[in-house]
């Protein structure tokens, strides 16, 4: 991917992110992560797609679909919250055993809800697994997205990976 392309990806998720955060409707929302997905993918993740940008088509949106595994792991795919796709249909599995297929974006998404545990073994492991994709397919761009609402209002923040670069990216309170 170009740093065009990755620039577009970028802006698009930021601006994305930041009218989810900005929707009244997740100022005080108890939902689970699927939850969380669907409504960002559906409401402010599609309607940015644009011919001529990088994301053009809502078809290159996959959820929970699986992308090729990194080296070091043991199964030849994994499964990931949110997806993109360079072309629209496209998935992982390519023509022949070991053909196989790499996105533009991998978004990968925790919810902590109030009244239950923050999982920091996952988060750490979700960050581990994305660092050695990003390392592995350097032009694929990652983002670890992060919805805590045990604290009010809920905060969103995104980590994100490209390469061997990681940096906290964006924090944006709901409402």
């Amino acid at each position: 991917m170009s740093q065009d392309q990755i620039s577009g990806v970028d802006s698009i998720i930021a601006e994305a992110l930041n009218a989810l955060a900005a929707d009244p409707h997740v100022r005080q929302w108890q939902a689970k992560e699927n939850n969380w997905v669907s409504y960002f993918a559906s409401r402010y993740l599609v309607p940015r797609f644009r011919l001529g940008s990088p994301l053009s088509d809502a078809a290159q949106i996959g959820v929970e679909v699986s992308v090729p595994q990194t080296p070091q792991r043991g199964t030849r795919g994994v499964r990931k919250d949110t997806v993109i796709w360079s072309k629209a249909g496209m998935t992982c599995w390519g023509e022949g055993e070991s053909a196989c297929f790499h996105p533009l974006a991998i978004l990968e998404w925790k919810v902590h809800r109030h009244g239950r545990r923050i999982r920091n073994r996952l988060i750490a492991e979700e960050r581990e697994w994305l660092r050695e994709y990003c390392e592995w397919q350097s032009d694929v761009v990652a983002y670890a997205i992060e919805v805590d609402g045990t604290e009010q209002p809920t905060i969103i923040r995104c980590f994100r990976f490209l390469g061997r670069d990681e940096c906290e990216w964006l924090e944006a309170k709901c409402g």
